[in-house]
C-alpha cells in the first residue's frame, strides 16, 4: 500500500510546500535532488499528470497556483494522488523548496511608478521614512546627480541609526555611461557610506573557484548558514563550470523596515532616476501622476512598483541569500527586527515573487512568459526592451491565429542600446505578425524604453521586474520579478501601457520583418552573440 498523508492532517506549512512543489514541477522543474534514497518520490507520484494541461489550467487561473483548493482542479490530480504527494513532500527540505518556488503573499498595497522623476522622488521619500534598515540590490549605481542624491539620503538614514546593506555591481558600474568614466565612480559613494557605517558588497564576484567554494561553504555552514541558502551557490558554481560564462546579478529591489519594498527594472542613475520633467499632457495621468516621454534622449523610460505589506518578507529572504553568499554578515531574516509583527493588511493585491538564478533547474520567469503567450485567451501585452531569447521566438512562431490575435508587443526597435535587438526582431517577427501578433515600436518617440512589464487581462494580472527576454536573463543571470493580481491595480498599469502603445508606432506592413531571415547577415550576428551581449 502506498504511503499517504490524509488531507485532515495537512498543516499550513505542508500545504504551502505542496503548492510550491507543484508550481515548480508544472513549470518543468525537477526537485529530485531533494529526494533521499529509499524515500517515497514526490516526482513519481506526479508522473501521471500532463504538465502541458496543468500549465494551461494554471495560466487560466492567473499564472500561479496560490491556494490549496486549486490543487484538486489540476488535470490528473485526484484526492488520492494529493495524499500521496503530501506524504512525499512532508519529507523534503521546506527551505530549499521555498528558495526555488514562487512565493505568494496577500493583502498588499502596490503602487506603480513610471519615468525618472516619479521613481526618484518615491525612492527618496521611502529612504527618508526608514527607521530600522534598508536593504538595496541594484546592478548599477552611478555617481551622477540622482545617484548622489540617493546616496546623500542613505547617509542621513545612517545618521538616524538605520542599518544599511547595499549590493551593487561596482565593477560594471565603473564603466560609466555616455563615455564618462566619472559617472562610474561608485567607489567614492561606497567609501562615504561605509565610513558612516553602511555595508557594501560588489556582486560582480558571484563565482568562486572550486577550492575557494569548498572552503567557504564549510565556513558558512559552520556559522549556521542553512543548507537552503548554500545549495543555491552550488547551482551557480555548476552553471559557470559548464557554460564558461560570467554571471550577472541583474536584480533591482529595495526592502525597508520589513514592510515596504520597491521592485522594478531601473538602476540608480540619471538614465533611470532623473529629475528633468517629462514631456506630458495634463489629460494623461494615473494616480494623479503624469504619463509621458523623457525629455532628453539620454534619459530612459522605465519604472518600478512600491509595495507595502507582506511581500517584503520573501523579498528580504532573497536579499539574505545573496548577501551571505557574497561574504556579507549573516543576519536572521526571521528576526523581529527584520520581520516585525505588525498588521500586514495594507491593500487588496496578491503578490507572487518569482526569482531565477544561474544554474536553476528551471527558469520560472522564462516559463511564465512562455505560458503567458502559449495560453493567451484575452488581451495580453508584453513590454520589454530586448527580444532576443530564441526560446521565446520559437514559441511565438508556433502559435496559431487563435492565440496570436490576443498578443501585443512593445519594444524600441531603432533606439536601443543592444546591438542585435533590431536584427532579432526582424528575423523572427514575420510569422507571428502574419498570425495576428501586434507590434509597437517605442522608438517612434525618439527615446529608449527600458521598462519590462506584462499585462494579462484574463487574470487581471501584471508582471514586472528585471527580466529581459534574452539568453542571459533566461540562462545565466540573477533575475527577479513580481506577479501582481488585482483588478484595480491592473487597470492602473494598463492605462500606463496604453499610453506607451499610443505614442509608439504600430507596425502595419509585414515587409518590415524578414520573410527569409537566413538571407540577412544581421541574423547571424545576433545568433553568434546571444549568449554574451
Amino acid at each position: 500500500m502506498k504511503n499517504k498523508l490524509q488531507a485532515s492532517k495537512w498543516d499550513t506549512e505542508l500545504q504551502e510546500d505542496m503548492i510550491d512543489y507543484l508550481n515548480y514541477y508544472i513549470s518543468g522543474g525537477s526537485l529530485c535532488f531533494l529526494e533521499a534514497e529509499g524515500e517515497a518520490s514526490a516526482e513519481s507520484v506526479l508522473e501521471g499528470i500532463d504538465r502541458e494541461a496543468a500549465r494551461a489550467y494554471r495560466q487560466a487561473i492567473g499564472g500561479i497556483i496560490t491556494d490549496v483548493d486549486e490543487l484538486i482542479r489540476i488535470p490528473g490530480c485526484s484526492p488520492d494522488r494529493l495524499e500521496q504527494l503530501a506524504y512525499a513532500v512532508s519529507r523534503l527540505d521546506s527551505g530549499k523548496i521555498r528558495a526555488l518556488a514562487p512565493q505568494t503573499t496577500w493583502h498588499n498595497r502596490v503602487d506603480p511608478y513610471v519615468n525618472g522623476p516619479q521613481c526618484l522622488h518615491m525612492i527618496l521619500e521611502e529612504i527618508r521614512k526608514a527607521e530600522r534598515y534598508i536593504h538595496m540590490s541594484v546592478m548599477l549605481f552611478f555617481s551622477d546627480q540622482s545617484g548622489n542624491r540617493i546616496a546623500d539620503e542613505l547617509l542621513l538614514a545612517l545618521q538616524r541609526g538605520v542599518r544599511v546593506r547595499l549590493m551593487v555591481n561596482t565593477t560594471i558600474t565603473a564603466l560609466g555611461y555616455e563615455k564618462n568614466l566619472e559617472f562610474g565612480r561608485f567607489s567614492a559613494i561606497a567609501t562615504r557610506l561605509e565610513a558612516a557605517g553602511a555595508s557594501v558588497l560588489n556582486t560582480f564576484d558571484s563565482y568562486y573557484s572550486e577550492g575557494e567554494w569548498t572552503l567557504k561553504r564549510d565556513k558558512l555552514k559552520h556559522q549556521g548558514v542553512p543548507e537552503s541558502i548554500l545549495f543555491l551557490q552550488d547551482k551557480v558554481q555548476e552553471d559557470v563550470e559548464i557554460s564558461g560564462l560570467n554571471v550577472i546579478d541583474h536584480r533591482k529591489f529595495l526592502v525597508i523596515d520589513g514592510i515596504t519594498s520597491i521592485i522594478g527594472s531601473l538602476n540608480i542613475g540619471d538614465q533611470y532616476t532623473y529629475e528633468t520633467p517629462i514631456r506630458s499632457s495634463p489629460a494623461d495621468r494615473t494616480d494623479d501622476r503624469p504619463l509621458g516621454v523623457p525629455s532628453r534622449a539620454e534619459e530612459w523610460h522605465d519604472g518600478c512598483f512600491r509595495i507595502r505589506g507582506a511581500a517584503a518578507y520573501p523579498l528580504n529572504k532573497v536579499f539574505q541569500s545573496r548577501w551571505v553568499l557574497l561574504g556579507g554578515d549573516f543576519f536572521d531574516a526571521e528576526d523581529f527586527f527584520y520581520h516585525p509583527e505588525v498588521n500586514y493588511e495594507f491593500g487588496e493585491e496578491e503578490c507572487t515573487l518569482l526569482v531565477s538564478f544561474p544554474g536553476n533547474p528551471v527558469n520560472l520567469i522564462q516559463q511564465y512568459y512562455l505560458d503567458l503567450i502559449t495560453y493567451a485567451a484575452d488581451e495580453t501585452v508584453i513590454v520589454n526592451p530586448y527580444l532576443i531569447d530564441p526560446v521565446f521566438w520559437e514559441r511565438l512562431g508556433e502559435l496559431g491565429p487563435e492565440c496570436s490575435k490576443y498578443l501585443s508587443i512593445c519594444n524600441p526597435l531603432e533606439v536601443n542600446d543592444h546591438p542585435t535587438n533590431l536584427a532579432a526582431v526582424r528575423s523572427n517577427m514575420y510569422t507571428p505578425f502574419c498570425n495576428g501578433v501586434s507590434f509597437y515600436d517605442y522608438s517612434f518617440t525618439g527615446r529608449f524604453s527600458h521598462w519590462k512589464i506584462t499585462y494579462d487581462h484574463r487574470a487581471r494580472a501584471v508582471f514586472h521586474g528585471s527580466y529581459n527576454i534574452n539568453e542571459r536573463s533566461a540562462c545565466h543571470d540573477f533575475e527577479l520579478g513580481l506577479l501582481v493580481r488585482g483588478p484595480v491595480f491592473a487597470d492602473k498599469v494598463k492605462s500606463m501601457i496604453d499610453y506607451d502603445l499610443a505614442v509608439s508606432r504600430k507596425i502595419t506592413d509585414k515587409k518590415e520583418f524578414f520573410k527569409h531571415p537566413w538571407l540577412h547577415p544581421s541574423t547571424y550576428l545576433n545568433k553568434a552573440t546571444e549568449n554574451y551581449t
